[in-house]
């Protein structure tokens, strides 16, 4: 029977579903397995979805327990977070299985680490990617394809709380997010903090003296705080007020160019889809892929054009343009 088998991890969360839904619509894929440390609610999704879609409950952070769903698998999708406890198990898994693997990411690996899941994949004769959702993800994309190598470039990722992002997502803004700083060029509106290297927006409407609290003062705390930061940012999601028109999330790169006045590319996401979708798509690319080998660069295995559609499949809006200040 023809037809692609593909492996989603963490099927039950925000990021899985979205892939879920995407994937399980492809013609080509002829079963696709839904794995979740929850199990009802992955078999009650699969259900819901697709006849073409099953079930399985895995602890990821097991290997055993992940490697005894990979077998007859032409590719994984993982949607399991928090990356920074799981994404390089997950990957180093079905690199030793040899089944090729796309991995949601937040950039936490280490160069080291990169390259031991490198060599993992490229021994087997698979290909993995990792940073498949909005930043990193659809900002690599931006770089690659939209500025080109022109500048150094910075990044931003901006959301609405109450329509993008699961719990391992708050985690991560309670844990990495801190002062105040002004927009970036070209950005939606709203208030932006610094997360590591990076930025962090929300819409002026998310942020009451509580939210405002969570977000940007997590990181001088201990992680007992930073948790409980988090489960309020949950608890509290669906509570908070937008700004009329905010979308569910952007993201965007901009930088100075060597010679003068700055650039900008960015992507605009009303829905909250486009993570999920990029992560499917990556998943299939890459069980057909069978010529590339390691850890591949995301620009290498979708072009610009491929992504440009995809963005406007999704619902999604790219823009690029110069800018007078970036700031």
């Amino acid at each position: 029977m023809g037809g692609m088998k593909i492996v989603l991890l963490g099927a039950a969360g925000f990021i899985g579903r979205i892939a879920a839904s995407f994937l399980s619509a492809r013609p080509e894929v002829r079963e696709l397995l839904l794995v979740d440390y929850n199990i009802r609610d992955a078999k009650r999704f699969a259900k819901s979805l697709s006849p073409k879609c099953r079930w399985a409950m895995a602890d990821v952070g097991r290997s055993p327990e992940l490697a005894r769903v990979l077998d007859g698998v032409d590719a994984v999708a993982s949607a399991v977070g928090p990356c920074s406890e799981y994404e390089k198990g997950v990957l180093l898994a079905c690199g030793e299985r040899g089944v090729s693997a796309a991995s949601i990411g937040d950039g936490t690996l280490s160069e080291d680490d990169r390259r031991e899941i490198h060599d993992s994949f490229r021994r087997k004769g698979a290909a993995a990617v990792s940073g498949c959702g909005m930043m990193p993800g659809w900002t690599e994309l931006l770089s690659a394809h939209r500025l080109r190598g022109e500048v150094k470039p910075r990044r931003y990722l901006f959301c609405s709380l109450d329509r993008f992002g699961g719990y391992a997502f708050l985690r991560r803004v309670a844990k990495e997010t801190g002062g105040d700083v002004p927009p970036p060029p070209g950005a939606p509106p709203g208030c932006y903090f610094r997360m590591g290297e990076d930025l962090f927006g929300l819409p002026a409407g998310n942020l009451t003296g509580l939210s405002r609290r969570l977000v940007a003062g997590g990181h001088r705390t201990g992680p007992v705080r930073r948790e409980l930061s988090a489960a309020f940012l949950f608890w509290l999601r669906r509570s908070f007020a937008d700004r009329e028109g905010a979308p569910a999330a952007a993201a965007g790169v901009w930088g100075e160019r060597e010679n003068g006045g700055g650039v900008t590319a960015s992507i605009v996401d009303p829905g909250g889809r486009l993570a999920g979708l990029l992560l499917a798509e990556a998943a299939l690319h890459l069980a057909v892929a069978k010529q590339e080998k390691g850890l591949l660069p995301l620009p290498a295995l979708i072009g610009r054009e491929e992504a440009e559609g995809m963005a406007s499949s999704g619902g999604g809006k790219m823009a690029f343009a110069p800018a007078s200040s970036a700031g």
